[in-house]
């Protein structure tokens, strides 16, 4: 028994260096996926809003506000319409393109013919986003300040 003893230590040690060295990987990849996943979930949200505030965005200005030149607000305003509809279609693609990105993680209900959404399919989509987004845990990064 005596013999023994001196073994026991570096045994441990061994022991707890193999375990290390199998946990460390396993450990960098899970929050690899954990931090994907929720940097995924992030950009849905925003291309989510954004597409939301884009279907709300002005297409015509009262032309009193905009000078005395009727001409040029009624030019304004043309291409204000015009780069409203612009918005919208790059926001909704920008959406559809970040909910895609979603597969491997969660696929959300909605009806993906809709164009452009609704309040209603905004609102769905935000709170099915936000509720599985709470499933990762976030992971802050402590820093030392001396």
């Amino acid at each position: 028994m005596a013999g023994l003893i001196p073994w026991i230590a570096p045994t441990f040690a061994l022991a707890g260096v193999a375990v290390g060295a199998f946990l460390n990987p396993w450990g960098t990849r899970r929050q690899s996926w954990q931090t994907a996943r929720r940097e995924a979930f992030d950009r849905a949200i925003s291309a989510t809003k954004a597409a939301d505030f884009a279907r709300h965005y002005p297409r015509h200005v009262d032309p009193g506000e905009l000078g005395p030149d009727r001409q040029r607000a009624d030019d304004f305003n043309a291409q204000l319409a015009i780069r409203g509809f612009e918005r919208l279609a790059e926001a909704m693609h920008e959406m559809r393109q970040q909910l895609a990105a979603l597969e491997p993680y969660f696929e959300p209900e909605w009806d993906d013919n809709q164009w452009p959404i609704t309040d209603e399919t905004a609102a769905s989509l935000l709170a099915q986003l936000k509720r599985e987004r709470q499933r990762v845990p976030l992971r802050i990064r402590q820093t030392t300040t001396r």
